[in-house]
């Protein structure tokens, strides 16, 4: 009996170790980066292998549940797939039954993870951080199984150690020296070299006069030579924070003497370089160097409960017109060497500091997951955090991109009803901080909301922290943008560049697609009268081909909006499919065109083109529309060229690309121009002879021949247009017509 429950007892713990988060497994945040969580499994890997646990009967499942909460963790999609909907949402069919010896991961696996000056990449980071950024990066391409990479490991590091803070392929020698040679060449020395007018021109401009000093003074050629190597990394350390410069006192004997220096370093607070009162730095070592220095600049102010509940009123009681940028810090963070840079950096915000420890409540009420972090406090009562790497640089373009766009925010479980109730409009970005594409678009996302001439509230939600959220309104996948104007949610798909969310918002607040229901349908289609022009798109919302071609289809409508007998309209057939069915639409997305010579429906046209795109779609309109445009023939052109009145003539060929995208635009140049210039085209491919004789030599070639006053044969060369710009052909045809020659020509 007593075994028997035991067996028991063993079974229920084994069964709730199994049900343990895969967060908790690992001993991470659910908003740890890549790097975290690597160090966490390399961490229980080690400690709980099989190899090591030989006494253990279950070591190997448990080790395999740790493999499994890894392998999911690090991958991106897993990862998203785990976030919704748990274990219940991934490939069961997946062996996860597969791992390393003890020795890899103690020998091989995150062969740099402990060392901070080394930055590990994956796929998303090199993506967002290397691609995406100015920065110039040193990049060791290697493989945890390679013993060629283990032999450069220590070398990197010490690399990496000596060029911290300094920010084509190598193939030269990977020895230190090679190393650090070749990546300070890369670097460019903003050190200035000083004499006393110099000095004084340079302490006359506010950006030298306001800023601090660090000057290098040389008393020979010898330590010139010795201290270069030095000087560039200074110079690119402090780069933006502190004015590097160096004076070669062997020749300056005055201005060293006026500065009480002759060989060595000094630091020179702002206002007091010509006073000579200044701070000798006895190291040699720049990075060593670099801290002292970064130590004297003025630190972030740490605020107190009243002081930061002040803040918040007067930001969003609009008193205080300036953005806060606040670091949220706990007791073990050490970053000061970075931190410090943010003042010099950000001249023009308001800076300041919370410990958490001391502010639980203020921290928790945020949602703050880690330290440190940073927030950018607004005017108005918004505020965003920072996501990315904690450098310095990185985080003062953060605050300045926040602080120039005020209509953007984070939102709150609790924040997020008045999306739904304040009767305003509201762009929602659900996101998570781990999903590269979530990172690729926050940047743009807060653009947009710089650009809309209509101004609407931009916000973001954070569904790692706030998972229920995110499952009560049915996201299922990240980045998910919605536009929720008063109240109705409108489902962004389309390419996530600022210029594509504006005109997104743009056409849901100012439709050019009709969106029909039963009664419209009824009115607009079945009883749609002559002369009029319907496009209609049958599409189904859960659709997924419908939904990318979605912001290509506004786009068209976009484009005839100029044609005032054309509508583009859509119907909605998960909604409407009996509607659908009585049309014989059987695939979605469909597009039928109901022509001008019909009444109501007798007569549909479907587009069956390959591509799906805004211009595609323009080109089978037009053809499918009255022209403007005569067509020509040898007999037609000769008559052209002796007519009395203009005529503007398309040369093409029917399987030219170019000519057919151009074909459009110029049945908007015939109407634009009807009554003042005859619109005529000629097929260089069916009347060779013709094109060949007026030199034409490239298609579409567009030609105006003003009109012969006496009826005699004008020369074929005619006006040349370089530009086939429609904008450009309208603007520069008036210069060339005949102002007496107006109306058509009867041929």
């Amino acid at each position: 009996m007593m075994m028997l429950v035991r067996v028991l007892l063993l079974s229920l713990l084994f069964t709730f170790a199994f049900a343990e988060d895969f967060y908790g497994l690992l001993g991470v945040t659910k908003n740890a980066n890549q790097k975290e969580i690597r160090k966490a499994f390399k961490e229980k890997a080690l400690k709980h292998h099989p190899d090591k646990n030989t006494d253990d009967p279950e070591a190997h499942e448990k080790f395999v549940r740790i493999n499994r909460a890894y392998e999911v963790l690090k991958d991106e999609e897993l990862r998203k797939k785990y976030d919704l909907h748990g274990e219940e949402g991934l490939d069961e069919s997946r062996s996860w039954q597969q791992y390393h010896s003890w020795n890899y991961y103690h020998d091989n696996f995150g062969i740099y993870d402990d060392d901070p000056e080394v930055i590990t990449l994956n796929k998303a980071d090199f993506e967002q951080s290397v691609s995406g950024s100015p920065d110039i990066w040193f990049i060791n391409f290697y493989h945890p199984m390679c013993s060629h990479c283990h032999t450069l490991a220590p070398v990197w590091r010490e690399v990496a150690r000596e060029l911290e803070g300094v920010r084509s392929r190598y193939s030269q020698e990977k020895t230190k020296e090679d190393l650090l040679n070749y990546m300070l060449q890369q670097v460019r020395s903003s050190a200035v070299s000083l004499t006393s007018t110099k000095l004084r021109n340079l302490l006359s401009k506010e950006e030298y006069s306001t800023r601090p000093w660090l000057i290098i003074f040389f008393a020979d050629n010898d330590e010139v030579d010795e201290f270069w190597v030095t000087q560039i990394k200074l110079s690119a350390i402090l780069d933006g924070l502190v004015t590097v410069g160096f004076v070669e006192c062997f020749r300056q004997k005055d201005l060293c003497t006026s500065l009480d220096m002759q060989t060595g370093i000094k630091f020179f607070a702002s206002g007091k370089i010509e006073s000579g009162d200044g701070r000798e730095v006895s190291s040699l070592n720049a990075q060593e160097i670099a801290k002292e220095v970064l130590e004297l600049l003025p630190e972030m102010q740490l605020l107190d409960e009243a002081t930061y509940k002040v803040i918040r009123q007067n930001l969003e009681s609009h008193e205080d017109s300036v953005s806060w940028l606040i670091q949220f810090s706990g007791d073990s963070d050490d970053d000061a060497f970075e931190i410090r840079k943010l003042p010099a950096l950000l001249p023009s915000l308001n800076l300041g500091r919370i410990k958490c420890s001391q502010m639980k409540k203020q921290c928790d009420d945020l949602y703050i997951a880690k330290t440190p972090s940073f927030m950018l406090f607004k005017p108005g009562g918004g505020y965003e955090l920072h996501h990315g790497r904690l450098l310095a640089h990185d985080i003062a373009v953060f605050a300045r991109e926040g602080a120039s766009a005020p209509h953007f925010q984070i939102l709150t479980p609790q924040e997020f009803p008045k999306v739904l109730s304040d009767g305003s409009t509201w762009f929602v970005d659900f996101y998570a901080p781990w999903c590269p594409p979530c990172m690729k678009l926050l940047p743009e996302f807060r653009k947009a909301s710089k650009l809309m001439q209509t101004p609407i509230n931009f916000g973001s939600i954070d569904c790692t922290l706030h998972h229920e959220l995110c499952s009560k309104f049915n996201i299922h996948q990240y980045p998910t943008t919605i536009l929720y104007n008063q109240s109705v949610p409108h489902e962004y798909m389309g390419y996530h560049t600022a210029a594509q969310i504006v005109e997104f918002v743009e056409d849901t607040l100012n439709p050019a697609v009709v969106v029909l229901d039963e009664a419209k349908f009824e009115k607009l289609i079945s009883n749609k009268v002559k002369g009029e022009v319907w496009v209609v798109d049958y599409f189904a919302t859960w659709c997924g081909h419908c939904r990318e071609m979605a912001p290509e289809y506004r786009k068209f409508a976009r484009m005839m909006e100029h044609l005032p007998n054309v509508h583009v309209a859509s119907i909605d057939c998960a909604e409407f499919g009996h509607i659908c069915k009585n049309q014989g639409i059987s695939s979605y997305p469909s597009i039928m065109l109901y022509p001008a010579s019909s009444f109501g429906n007798q007569k549909i046209l479907k587009f069956n083109g390959w591509s799906r795109d805004a211009e595609a779609f323009r080109q089978w309109m037009y053809s499918n529309l009255p022209s403007r445009v005569t067509e020509l023939d040898e007999q037609i052109y000769e008559r052209v060229l002796r007519s009395k009145q203009p005529w503007l003539i398309d040369f093409y060929a029917p399987w030219c690309g170019h000519c057919q995208v151009f074909a459009p635009d110029f049945e908007d140049i015939a109407q634009a121009m009807e009554g003042s210039v005859n619109a005529g085209k000629l097929n260089c491919e069916k009347h060779r002879r013709v094109c060949q004789g007026a030199g034409v030599r490239a298609y579409p070639t567009v030609r105006l021949y003003r009109g012969s006053p006496n009826g005699d044969r004008q020369s074929t060369d005619g006006i040349n247009f370089r530009s086939l710009l429609k904008e450009d052909i309208l603007s520069n045809l008036p210069h060339w017509l005949p102002k007496d020659k107006i109306g058509h020509d009867e041929l």
